[in-house]
């Protein structure tokens, strides 16, 4: 799989689809291009479909240029990517120099880790700064609780299989329904345009005005 060729078109301004489905649809996608959290090399692809996995105190998410170029990543929590942040910051937006949309997930706030919250934040900063249309889904609630991702920019689609272990029992649930969506982060911001659905089902401004930017305006 080739890199995507970057195309000036700044009259794109279409939002990516946004859905949430369980673990057992999420094993059935064809996924490719695998992106770790290593610290010997950058976390970050530029390709036309990736994935990543066990997004928990970490940060991922990716940038996007509708129909013609989209990179993801993968950024461990730590003093090493503290120390690199100019670096991977400038490595993202030299690969994907003017994205239209983005996505920006994970954090967690876990006693004796100085590096997660701060580390979302400065990226969401940065984020904020340079890209149009940015989604948000910061800081997972729960202390057994992981986002996995999966983007496809054939069809635009960002697919998240976001699974928590509440202090009910012992097995891990998916998000599937409102409840656990709200109960999953701490803040969810959708960008105009950006389209969510959670199991299948489009869920609207009128459904959850509080995280969506179109309604807050």
């Amino acid at each position: 799989m080739g890199f995507i060729c970057s195309m000036e078109n700044n009259s794109i301004s279409f939002g990516s689809s946004i859905r949430f489905v369980n673990r057992d649809v999420y094993k059935l996608l064809e996924k490719k291009n695998f992106i770790d959290y290593r610290h010997d090399r950058p976390n970050i692809l530029k390709a036309d479909t990736f994935f990543s996995e066990e997004i928990r105190t970490c940060t991922g998410g990716g940038l996007v240029n509708p129909g013609s170029e989209a990179l993801g990543f993968h950024f461990w929590d730590d003093m090493p990517n503290k120390k690199k942040f100019p670096y991977l910051m400038n490595c993202l937006f030299r690969f994907v120099k003017q994205p239209q949309n983005g996505l920006l997930v994970g954090s967690k706030n876990v006693p004796g880790n100085p590096y997660s919250i701060d580390q979302f934040q400065n990226i969401k900063k940065k984020f904020l700064e340079r890209v149009k249309n940015l989604s948000i889904f910061e800081e997972h609630k729960m202390l057994n609780s992981e986002t996995n991702y999966h983007y496809s920019l054939k069809d635009d689609t960002w697919t998240l299989c976001a699974n928590f272990q509440d202090e009910k029992d012992m097995y891990y649930k998916s998000v599937t329904n409102i409840e656990r969506l709200r109960n999953m982060y701490k803040n969810i911001s959708i960008a105009d345009g950006d389209r969510l659905f959670i199991d299948g089902k489009e869920i609207f401004p009128s459904d959850m005005p509080e995280i969506f930017q179109s309604a807050i305006k």
